[in-house]
């Protein structure tokens, strides 16, 4: 067993626990409420329901086992909510059975012996407390080490890093955000009238690098101030594995280090590019190479897993599915090493065949 990464305990060999299995094939975060689970749940079974498929028994019998997953999933959420929703745990109802169980004469000798327990506790020998603390601190020292395993697994893992980078996201997020409101609030408490007290503050620490004006002036000390308020309220910069379409220039700088050459429009890292539109990725060029970069693409809607072709007419989740994450991307081509595909308005129009990387077209368009 392991711990997933929510914190409970995984079965057998798996990475993730029951209930961020069935989240995930639902496609919802960790604090999901019960009517979000109904919600999703029917939308996605009126996608997914095999009547929609009556002329196409492989993509019918596809849609039969994602329907049974998706009915086990909803199933054990929605009978999970349940047994959540008991008053009081488990660890205090066995506690409250143990001292209230049995005649009075047993209660009572139960909280003696807790009380003797506490005692011996308290006057447990230094020795002891040592070996105690050290203990607890091995014991913290592995578990570092094993949730910082577990981090590295669930990042790398395709089947994994969306949901767990989410999370991720979420917990790195509200960390900064109370960060920044508790910094926030000190500045509240600090006068802002005076040069000595504005030159301590942490705004005019931050802002003295750009001190060409010659002192700290009250005008001066309210513009830092008012610049500390906004970033307060700044998105947190998400950490996700891969990069990907609309990440903005920041989170890709904090996926890919930092670049050699950056304009408004372009980050460069030796001959890999990352093109922008208005501040998001909006295409890449990777040379694997020389510049290596952890990029990826995903299809934004359901394709069947077992295609291994495309032709004319097909979408670009299809050219997904089929020939994985393109090395060029930009709003209607998708390059692999030399070959190329060619999109007008989302659908396949035509490509270009390079034969040190070929393209897995359908036989009657090849």
């Amino acid at each position: 067993m392991q711990y997933c990464s929510c914190g409970d305990w995984a079965e057998g060999t798996a990475t993730r626990c029951a209930r961020c299995a069935a989240l995930d094939l639902l496609q919802l975060n960790a604090n999901a409420s019960q009517s979000e689970i109904k919600d999703t749940y029917r939308a996605m079974v009126k996608v997914w329901h095999p009547d929609r498929f009556p002329g196409d028994a492989k993509l019918r019998a596809a849609a039969e086992e994602k329907l049974k997953a998706l009915n086990a999933a909803y199933v054990f959420l929605t009978s999970e909510a349940q047994s959540r929703s008991r008053p009081q745990p488990a660890g205090q109802t066995y506690q409250a059975e143990a001292h209230n169980s049995g005649p009075p004469l047993s209660r009572a000798r139960n909280r003696r012996q807790s009380r003797a327990t506490v005692r011996r506790w308290r006057l447990m020998p230094s020795t002891s407390m040592m070996v105690v603390w050290v203990a607890l601190g091995c014991g913290v020292l592995i578990a570092a080490l094993v949730l910082r395993s577990i981090d590295s697994t669930l990042a790398s893992d395709p089947t994994t890093a969306r949901v767990y980078s989410r999370l991720r996201y979420g917990v790195i997020g509200t960390l900064r955000q109370t960060e920044r409101t508790a910094g926030q609030r000190l500045q509240d408490l600090l006068p802002h009238n005076n040069t000595a007290t504005t030159a301590a503050s942490p705004q005019v620490a931050v802002a003295q690098p750009d001190a060409h004006s010659g002192g700290h002036s009250d005008s001066v000390a309210q513009d830092l101030h008012r610049r500390e308020l906004g970033a307060a309220h700044a998105a947190p910069i998400r950490l996700m594995p891969y990069i990907t379409s609309g990440l903005t220039k920041d989170e890709v700088i904090a996926v890919a280090g930092a670049p050699t050459r950056a304009t408004d429009n372009k980050l460069v890292y030796g001959n890999s590019e990352f093109y922008l539109t208005n501040g998001k990725v909006s295409g890449w060029k990777i040379d694997p190479t020389s510049a290596p970069m952890r990029v990826k693409l995903w299809p934004d809607a359901p394709v069947d897993p077992d295609l291994d072709s495309f032709g004319v007419g097909s979408s670009r989740n299809v050219v997904l599915v089929v020939q994985g994450t393109p090395t060029y991307f930009d709003a209607n081509t998708f390059g692999y090493g030399g070959s190329e595909v060619y999109f007008e308005n989302g659908r396949v129009v035509s490509w270009k065949q390079d034969p040190s990387s070929p393209l897995r077209t359908a036989p009657r368009y090849k």
